[in-house]
């Protein structure tokens, strides 16, 4: 064997290395963050257990549960590295647990102080938990989103809009509103037009998916406020 087989050896056994150890570091990350999403999930059913309010027609665990699924369903039409997944589904998790601790006003600050909290003892770095603060708040109405996560979990809060499931939803956020904001609902239909008319999806997936379902949607508010008042809007 000469030098440069030697040579060449040597290289490939460096390159298999280094690759082998890449890919156990990016395996142990991954189960790392893994591992910490199973602790926020628990961490978040358990405070809504705890804390749950029977006014909480809406908000509740369900809907979080809802909203995380919705957040995988989007994100998994992008390549999202492990850091960026974790980033968001803890956002989805948390993103109204402040709901649990004061009315619906600045929720969502409330809900970034308990993620801080809880993400700081699990020595989660600054600028991680910062990431997840911004995805959280991004989701106070009007959104206006600075990019791809905050795009998708804004998608994944709003998705019932483009969908059947709106007519129920929106009955409950009413009956929520209600009770916990004292809201007069005799003008809800119109805030409700109003709202569906502003509201804009992000993400191409969202765009394409469920954009014909919110225009039947404001449809069917447009004709309910037509049977109630006898007039067009």
């Amino acid at each position: 064997m000469n030098d440069y087989q030697l040579l060449l050896i040597c290289v490939l056994a460096g390159s298999v290395i280094l690759l082998t150890g890449k890919y156990f570091f990016k395996r142990r990350r991954r189960n790392i963050f893994s591992m910490l999403i199973g602790d926020v999930q628990a961490y978040v059913s358990y405070l809504f257990e705890e804390h749950w309010q029977a006014d909480l027609a809406y908000h509740d665990l369900d809907h979080t549960r809802l909203v995380v699924k919705r957040t995988q369903e989007i994100a998994s039409n992008f390549r999202l590295d492990d850091l960026q997944e974790f980033i968001l589904f803890s956002a989805a998790w948390f993103h109204d647990t402040g709901q649990l601790t004061g009315p619906p006003a600045g929720h969502e600050h409330r809900s970034v102080r308990l993620m801080e909290e809880f993400l700081s003892d699990k020595g989660i770095a600054p600028d991680i938990i910062s990431a997840i603060g911004r995805c959280i708040l991004s989701t106070s109405i009007p959104h206006s989103p600075s990019n791809i996560l905050e795009e998708i979990i804004c998608d994944a809060d709003t998705y019932n809009l483009g969908n059947e499931e709106f007519l129920i939803t929106d009955a409950k956020v009413a009956r929520e509103m209600q009770k916990r904001a004292d809201v007069d609902l005799s003008h809800w239909d119109k805030e409700t037009l109003a709202f569906l008319s502003a509201h804009r999806f992000f993400t191409p997936y969202c765009k394409s998916m469920l954009s014909q379902g919110k225009q039947n949607n404001i449809h069917l508010v447009r004709e309910r406020i037509k049977n109630k008042s006898g007039q067009t809007p």
